[in-house]
């Protein structure tokens, strides 16, 4: 067997973590033949079958994940280096964080402005998204959830907590006091199983549905506008024309702070991470 060439390892690791060529060259800012090349001459060195190549992406034969297990400590020992022997090394990668967007357009942008300010030299990368990213594929450094995974290997805290609000403009309010039928302002088909979809539907009807959107900026705008009635999040209704009205039970959601054991060794992702619970702790 020829000597490994050990920097195809990081190419091999970004496409067991990523599944898709195109996602490995993004992640790594390179093109996508680089990385097909580079698994390619690996899989020659070792003289080993390493993906199996489907519809579905590249999926790691048994000889691959044995190879991606074993080199996990090489991953993380060299990735240390990086972080101290390279000069400004540690600010040099983009620190992920994914959440909904309520949270990062109402609560967390406008919080993170002074570690911003004070730590010029760190990027950060929000990535707004509904869906339950991989902590262990690196998908993300750090996710905020109101819900924990179902699987997956990660470190979880919970942070804080969000009430919900029902609200709408005053006339629809009015109605509601009366008992009379009003329209509901919604998400999508995709995500009727979260507890604000529940409730509107238990307490108005699923006829009742006028306006989805997985959006609550967009919810939000659509109350104003007299859609409807909508259930949200009462940090994304301050400074709103909207009027809320009680609820008959309280929706109160839990924040979590999902992250990885070895994200929290290197330094610049765990500053964000101890800025983020900072800042839940003032919401508290």
């Amino acid at each position: 067997m020829d000597s490994v060439n050990w920097d195809d390892l990081r190419f091999f690791t970004a496409l067991v973590e990523c599944r898709t060529v195109s996602a490995a060259s993004k992640r790594l800012n390179v093109n996508y033949a680089t990385v097909s090349r580079r698994v390619e001459r690996l899989e020659q060195t070792l003289r080993l079958r390493l993906f199996d190549r489907t519809q579905d992406g590249y999926i790691p034969t048994v000889e691959g994940l044995i190879l991606y297990n074993k080199t996990s400590l090489v991953r993380e020992n060299i990735e240390s280096l990086e972080e101290y022997f390279v000069q400004g090394g540690k600010f040099k990668k983009s620190v992920v964080i994914s959440m909904v967007s309520s949270l990062a357009e109402y609560y967390i942008i406008p919080k993170l402005s002074g570690f911003v300010q004070r730590y010029p030299e760190i990027r950060l990368e929000i990535d707004i998204s509904n869906r339950n990213v991989s902590i262990p594929r690196k998908e993300a450094d750090i996710a905020l959830r109101l819900e924990l995974p179902e699987k997956g290997e990660y470190l979880s805290k919970k942070i804080g907590e969000i009430d919900y609000k029902l609200c709408a403009a005053p006339e629809i309010i009015e109605k509601i006091s009366k008992k009379e039928n009003v329209s509901i302002i919604t998400f999508n088909s995709d995500f009727s199983h979260l507890p604000e979809s529940q409730y509107l539907i238990r307490r108005f009807g699923n006829k009742s549905i006028r306006f989805q959107s997985n959006s609550v900026t967009t919810q939000r705008i659509a109350a104003e506008n007299g859609y409807g009635v909508a259930l949200l999040p009462s940090l994304a209704i301050k400074d709103s024309p909207l009027v809320s009205t009680e609820l008959d039970a309280p929706i109160i959601r839990p924040i979590w702070m999902l992250t990885s054991k070895h994200a929290m060794q290197i330094t610049v992702i765990r500053l964000v991470a101890d800025e983020l619970q900072r800042i839940f702790n003032g919401m508290r």
